[in-house]
């Protein structure tokens, strides 16, 4: 069986380089994927190579991420959301289903509010215009407890898997081997840009009343999948986010914190391409 590699490619985007990757595929669709704070355009290989028969697939390093620039100029969700749409036009590929995970669906609303057009599809995962308080307080706790570095990639992997095991093993060394790089000190750390973690805070927050801003403007259709076992949806922010799109499709996945794509990822291809034929 041949085993399907993406092309790497990098293009200048509002003065950063970006750098994302091409699963090519026979079909004039195209689908962009967009990944979670601290990812990489590579947490969407195994969704990829299932797609890419119905899709022209491309995965995107965000900016401060995976092999894209980082900035002192800081990481905005307006800045990220005016990179989505610089690059989008730049590769080509709009119209275009929109994926996006977590940070990548924050980010999305900032994208689609203004640029609809761009858009045939909008899919978030487990994220909306702002995280229950209970998850905010958890994220920051969370990431003041990680580790600095892994002696190995396998150490990283026997950590992740005692956290969560459903991804399983090869999930877990796919990222350690696209989302860490060998340090001066032998160690394997995170390839993001460790200032990301502003983001989680105070920060944020001043950036809510634009996300719900941009949420109301949205003007494509709307699917969000919220993990069943995670807490960053309330139901009252759920009811605000229905409110100010009616006509949104909702899903509660089962089986799934909030790191769909790795605790469901057949649930997740099942409904991406039930909701992705209107």
């Amino acid at each position: 069986m041949t085993t399907i590699i993406p092309t790497d490619h990098n293009v200048e985007v509002n003065g950063l380089n970006i750098h994302y990757l091409d699963w090519g595929g026979p079909s004039n669709r195209n689908l962009l994927l967009v990944h979670g704070q601290g990812g990489n355009a590579h947490n969407w290989d195994h969704i990829a190579r299932e797609l890419r028969d119905e899709f022209r697939v491309i995965a995107i390093d965000q900016r401060g991420h995976g092999d894209s620039s980082h900035t002192w100029d800081g990481y905005g969700v307006a800045d990220f959301g005016r990179d989505l749409a610089v690059f989008v036009e730049k590769v080509g590929i709009a119209p275009c289903d929109y994926v996006g995970a977590s940070l990548g669906a924050r980010n999305g609303i900032a994208y689609a509010g203004d640029h609809s057009d761009h858009l045939k599809h909008f899919v978030c995962l487990d994220y909306g215009p702002e995280m229950s308080v209970a998850s905010a307080r958890n994220q920051i706790s969370g990431m003041n407890k990680r580790l600095l570095g892994y002696r190995s990639i396998e150490e990283y992997v026997e950590i992740q898997l005692q956290g969560n095991p459903r991804p399983g093993a090869d999930y877990y060394r796919n990222q350690a081997e696209h989302g860490l790089r060998l340090n001066y000190a032998g160690k394997y750390v995170a390839k993001s840009d460790p200032d990301m973690f502003w983001i989680n805070g105070s920060f944020g927050v001043r950036e809510v009343p634009y996300l719900w801003e941009q949420w109301d403007k949205i003007a494509c259709p709307i699917m969000e999948m919220k993990g069943g076992e995670s807490d960053f949806l309330s139901d009252e922010i759920k009811g605000r986010m229905i409110e100010a799109q009616p006509s949104m499709t909702w899903v509660d996945v089962p089986d799934s914190g909030h790191g769909i794509t790795g605790d469901n990822p057949d649930f997740l291809i099942r409904e991406l391409r039930a909701f992705f034929v209107d």
